[in-house]
């Protein structure tokens, strides 16, 4: 029963807080760090963000080639004098109106404009989706730049540990033998001081590694008080192209076919030349079919109880001889009454049917003057073309600039990792050989603090060549479009 108990509770632990056990547990290595930033990145989110924008904005320039539809209705009220349906004649009486209406519209001929409007759109939703693609690649690269950086700093940290160990242990080798009295004070007076100085030196190297992860955080959007344990693989275990056998031709050539930002500038070219066309076009007249279905009801708030019809004389008249005939006038008099809620609808479906009625017809809509808008926007189409091809033109030279510039730093890497590593087993040699002569006494303390600084520089700028010609490397892996090899 305990048994069955502590089960369950370790099991609503690990339920409760499934996400932070997850990053407890789980290192992080590069591949993970990369897809996390390509789902994560905020610099990434808003690039798909514009992408599905455009998307929004292709679609609506397609659904504008439907028909559009359209119901119309207003009730009211109107009083005073107005025109009585029933009778034709102008009345003070009040009246209640309703009408209602529907309306369709399709456009005929438009010189292509609508169509080209459509293709410019879809260009740019290309191009915004390419966008997306850079955006990922720019992380990615980013994000190894970060990461390597961060093994650097882990990589460093663990020689400046040795270096302290080393200067920790002579320190309590050669303190023995001052308190013996065969060597003098000043040999651990200096020892002492260097172990001070790698200590500092260790404290230093464990804050970089604090404040890199803090910004490989950043890079990927995790919050800065997530578990965060880093993968730390060999850095000879990670894959690297051969230098000398790619040439910065081949590289750029692949670079030109691969690289997101050419197509986003070729697409945005001919997103503007589509524009162009569609601009023009707007400034020639279009034809549209139409059609349209109404109907009206009226009733006037009185009805009519009864009406008398008379006739009265007037003062005028004709002679007929002697006699006097005098004119008759008629005489209309209405008695009305105000009409009750139900009575003002009497008769709504009669007339509804009776004032029903249909139209269809096509309009020409020819533009004449409109502030020279339409010339303005075929000026600006215009320049917007010379400014995208400029752009390609720009970024073709820079990307070429940048292909060559990152070769040649990448084989300068190489032969500077190379020289290090052969730095790093000279000085290897003479720090063994300085340990033993400091340790039979013919050599002086500060001359064997010499060696093991010398040994010290040597591994650390080891390890800055050997991790600067990776991430080099990793660049022109980006440039021939393989992505981040992991």
């Amino acid at each position: 029963m305990r048994k069955l108990l502590c089960c369950l509770v370790v099991f609503a632990t690990l339920m409760a807080n499934p996400i932070a056990n997850a990053q407890t547990n789980v290192k992080w290595d590069l591949r993970r760090c990369v897809e996390y930033a390509l789902t994560n990145n905020i610099s990434v989110r808003q690039s798909d963000i514009q992408a599905r924008l455009s998307a929004i904005a292709l679609k609506q320039s397609k659904l504008e080639q439907i028909p559009s539809l359209s119901f119309s209705g207003n009730h009211g009220f109107s009083f005073g004098r107005s025109l009585d349906y029933s009778t034709n004649v102008y009345t003070d009486n009040n009246v209640m109106y309703e009408q209602m209406g529907l309306n369709t519209q399709v456009n005929l001929f438009n010189w292509n404009s609508q169509r080209n409007t459509i293709k410019s759109n879809d260009y740019n939703y290309q191009a915004d989706a390419a966008a997306v693609d850079k955006a990922k690649n720019d992380i990615a690269l980013n994000v190894a730049r970060q990461y390597l950086l961060v093994l650097l700093d882990m990589e460093q940290s663990v020689v400046t540990d040795i270096q302290l160990k080393q200067s920790q242990a002579q320190y309590q080798n050669t303190r023995k033998q001052v308190d013996a009295g065969a060597l003098p004070e000043l040999n651990a007076a200096e020892l002492e001081a260097q172990v001070a100085r790698d200590s500092a030196n260790l404290i230093t190297a464990q804050t970089q590694i604090a404040v890199d992860k803090l910004t490989l955080k950043a890079l990927i959007n995790l919050p800065a008080d997530a578990a965060f344990e880093l993968e730390v693989p060999p850095v000879e275990q990670i894959p690297v192209d051969n230098i000398l056998e790619i040439s910065p031709a081949t590289i750029y050539v692949m670079a030109t076919q691969s690289q997101p930002q050419i197509k986003v500038n070729n697409l945005r070219l001919q997103a503007a030349q589509k524009s162009y066309e569609a601009a023009r076009g707007r400034q020639y007249p279009s034809v549209s079919l139409f059609g349209q279905l109404g109907t009206a009801f009226n009733s006037s708030f009185k009805s009519f109880n009864q009406v008398n019809i008379g006739d009265q004389p007037t003062p005028a008249y004709i002679l007929s001889g002697t006699d006097k005939m005098y004119v008759y006038s008629p005489q209309f008099d209405a008695i009305s009454s105000k009409k009750s809620f139900g009575q003002l609808w009497n008769g709504y479906g009669a007339q509804v049917k009776n004032n029903f009625g249909q139209g269809i017809g096509i309009g020409l809509s020819i533009p004449i003057f409109n502030g020279w808008s339409a010339r303005a926007n075929i000026e600006r189409a215009k320049w917007d073309i010379k400014s995208k091809s400029l752009a390609i033109e720009q970024d073709t030279l820079q990307l070429k600039q940048d292909v060559y510039t990152a070769f040649s730093q990448a084989l300068g890497s190489f032969h500077t990792f190379n020289a290090r590593q052969k730095e790093v087993a000279t000085a290897e040699r003479s720090f063994d050989l300085a340990s033993k002569r400091y340790d039979i006494g013919a050599m002086q303390t500060i001359e064997w603090l010499t060696n093991q600084s010398n040994l010290y520089n040597a591994r650390i700028n080891k390890l800055i060549a050997q991790y600067d010609y990776v991430f080099k490397m990793k660049v022109l892996e980006f440039y021939k479009g393989q992505g981040i090899r992991l």
